[in-house]
């Protein structure tokens, strides 16, 4: 077994696309002695990168989301991973119609090309849709898929080239020293790393990485459930992974996504699923991989109804059969934003938690250039770890607070929430 280097400028835990596209930025803006550790392999170790469905919405009321999204959706063009498929946000209600115009005045405001169509218009592009099931739709052309594992390993790979980085797999951080307050050594099952900086970049082992060294990270592991059904005749005749357009089944909490001959249904109108961090199997125990755990049928059996009520000439189909399904896990937190930026707990800790694949590339950008230049392009002071007090920080409000907004994750947005 390959010891790790004894010193390093900054350790960076995690090998999905956060802490993959963190190490390829530092690279970018100078910065040498990098290593990466993570307790899996390469190239998926197992965390949610390796089981996330990839696609991006890039409208968000929010426009420091907004902002972090578009900027990973270039980079993963540049990368030659992203495919435009397209997506509707429909709407079953007429409270819903009115959340989609207040997101039209939001991609206005963003400057992202969007519409307000008609179900007829949405069965134009989606022909196996019920039209008399919704009201209308919310349409962004630019929404697309992508392939996270590959993107993230480009990035690796070119802080590599660069001579910049170290990478250590099948690495488990064990401990984190501390003197006066001050990040001083990282300890690893291969060996010690002498340094003043760790970036904790793992998802949902964040806060266990973190309390090694007293600090938290407020966030908790959460199921979102998802099946993937084929084969489907009608997805089958068209080439490639995808063809049609995403949905999203907004009043429901659900999408419908094509996967080459398969269709992916993913819900968030299950009940809140909450994990703590030091039960997640490990890579040995696992069925499939750590944060893909078993499904549930029993929580999915409503959604599946309404999948079928939405499309059900492709999902009614008898010869149609569920192939994949998981309880797969991802971060939540108290009040869904990402945990960026350094700990005011313990100098030298570093957070990039709490983050999306439609964002990680953006952050990676982000929290290199706030760890370079003291201020990232992009005002993210809405994700700055620094935003919780003590008492938001204890697991108690985490999966208080957590346990509330799950449902909320495609819920309504009112004016002034």
């Amino acid at each position: 077994m390959a010891s790790v280097p004894a010193q390093a400028s900054v350790v960076v835990v995690g090998a999905g696309i956060v802490g993959n596209s963190l190490v390829h930025h530092l690279a970018e803006l100078g910065w040498t002695d990098i290593v990466q550790v993570d307790k899996g392999p390469l190239p998926n170790p197992g965390g949610s990168t390796g089981h996330a469905s990839n696609f991006i919405f890039p409208v968000d009321h929010s426009r420091e989301i907004t902002d972090l999204t578009l900027d990973s959706t270039r980079q993963y063009k540049e990368l030659g991973v992203f495919t435009e498929s397209g997506g509707f946000e429909v709407a079953r209600t007429e409270e819903r119609m009115e959340e989609l115009r207040r997101r039209m005045a939001s991609a206005r405001a963003w400057g992202i090309e969007s519409s307000i169509v008609t179900p007829a218009e949405v069965v134009e592009k989606v022909p196996f849709l019920d039209p008399e099931v919704i009201l209308g739709a919310f349409w962004t052309p630019t929404v697309g898929v992508v392939d996270s594992v590959r993107a993230g390993t480009m990035m690796r790979e070119s802080a590599e080239a660069k001579g910049a980085l170290t990478v250590s797999p099948n690495t488990e951080v064990t401990g984190i020293d501390v003197e006066d307050g001050q990040i001083t050594a990282v300890h690893t099952t291969r060996g010690e790393i002498k340094t003043n900086r760790i970036l904790i970049a793992c998802g949902v082992w964040s806060p266990r990485i973190a309390a090694m060294a007293g600090a938290a990270i407020p966030l908790t592991p959460a199921v979102h459930q998802m099946i993937s059904v084929g084969p489907v005749p009608q997805l089958a005749e068209r080439p490639g992974e995808i063809s049609y357009p995403i949905v999203r089944d907004m009043d429901t909490f659900c999408y419908e996504r094509q996967h080459g001959s398969d269709m992916e249904i993913g819900s968030y109108a299950h009940r809140p699923i909450l994990h703590d961090p030091d039960e997640i199997p490990s890579i040995e125990a696992a069925k499939l991989s750590p944060t893909e755990m078993p499904f549930s049928d029993e929580d999915f059996d409503p959604q599946l109804e309404q999948a079928v009520e939405l499309m059900p000439e492709v999902l009614s189909d008898p010869d149609v059969e569920i192939r994949y399904a998981i309880n797969g896990l991802l971060s939540l937190t108290p009040d869904g934003a990402p945990v960026l930026g350094e700990s005011p707990q313990v100098k030298g800790l570093w957070s990039a938690a709490a983050v999306w694949v439609k964002e990680g590339p953006g952050v990676g950008r982000a929290v290199a250039e706030w760890m370079t230049n003291g201020l990232p392009e992009i005002d993210i002071q809405g994700a700055d770890i620094a935003r919780f007090h003590s008492h938001q920080r204890t697991r108690a409000h985490v999966k208080a607070r957590t346990s509330e907004a799950f449902n909320k994750t495609y819920g309504i947005v009112h004016p002034g929430e």
